[in-house]
């Protein structure tokens, strides 16, 4: 390995003799002329490192990074809290529907058991007997045929009979 300012050392082989050493001046760098014609953005320029620095410690900067920062986390925890609140609603939401479901199975129960206790022959007995109610005759019986819709409006006038 050479060290920086020793002579580059090569070999070099003709025919089938054997090796020469071949000593090769140390590569000098030439100046740099060409850095005045090239244009000004390709031209490097050393950075000062205290302009950095001030650029770096701007007052202004460190003030905006900061708010960015503290805008940041409150959004994450904004959205963090939403979406817990979200969850919780969610869950509240299957509790009651659950509910729901128990109550209107219950509901139909009950429905189904008034029903099955309601005697329809014992009503009728008690409604002729007690009440005095009798079924119409034919003459208090009035058919009509209504052309203009599917169903009969209450509290409208009953068209004459024909």
């Amino acid at each position: 390995m050479r060290g920086y300012g020793q002579p580059y050392t090569q070999y070099y082989t003709e025919g089938t003799a054997a090796r020469k050493r071949m000593v090769q001046p140390e590569y000098v760098r030439p100046e740099q002329t060409r850095q005045q014609e090239l244009p000004y953005y390709a031209k490097v320029r050393k950075a000062d490192a205290q302009r950095g620095l001030k650029l770096a410690m701007n007052p202004v900067f460190a003030v905006f990074l900061a708010i960015s920062v503290v805008a940041a986390l409150g959004a994450c925890t904004l959205m963090l809290s939403m979406q817990a609140k979200v969850s919780s609603q969610s869950d509240t939401i299957s509790i009651l529907q659950s509910e729901i479901e128990t109550m209107t199975d219950d509901n139909n129960a009950y429905e189904a058991r008034i029903n099955s206790n309601v005697n329809l022959e014992q009503i009728r007995e008690t409604a002729i007997n007690q009440l005095g109610m009798v079924y119409p005759s034919e003459d208090q019986v009035v058919y009509y045929h209504l052309t203009e819709s599917d169903y009969v409006r209450q509290y409208r006038d009953v068209p004459e009979s024909k």
